[in-house]
């Protein structure tokens, strides 16, 4: 199997859009499997997901637009978890979306930085 050559700051991209929403995922079986409440829980972290894979999937194909994409897809993410941090009761609600909001911002500079502007743009970045 060949392996993806890319910069690492492209593959911590990748990995940051697909496991923030995958972990939120994990930490919303606790209120499912506890409280008992609805599966409707669910629907905001398959969105971060579908979108995050998406722009995964850009970065791997070397689509230009997909760094817009992702931009745009960090900064919505980025603000939605910082309103939930101030709005959460449970400190491990808090805590998780302190580090996502920490995570999308990370993955936002790295969306801006030149190794992946190469890695997507050739020699025109």
């Amino acid at each position: 199997m060949k392996s993806w050559q890319a910069p690492v700051e492209v593959k911590v991209v990748a990995g940051l859009l697909v496991g923030l929403p995958v972990a939120w995922a994990l930490l919303d079986l606790i209120p499912v499997l506890s409280a008992g409440s609805s599966l409707n829980i669910y629907r905001v972290p398959a969105l971060a997901l579908i979108l995050g894979g998406v722009v995964t999937t850009g970065l791997a194909v070397k689509r230009g637009s997909a760094r817009i994409a992702g931009l745009i897809v960090t900064v919505v993410f980025a603000l939605l978890h910082a309103f939930l941090l101030l709005g959460a009761e449970l400190w491990f609600n808090k805590l998780f979306s302190g580090l996502s909001f920490a995570g999308y911002g990370y993955a936002f500079v790295l969306l801006n930085s030149m190794p992946l502007k190469r890695y997507l743009l050739g020699v025109d970045a």
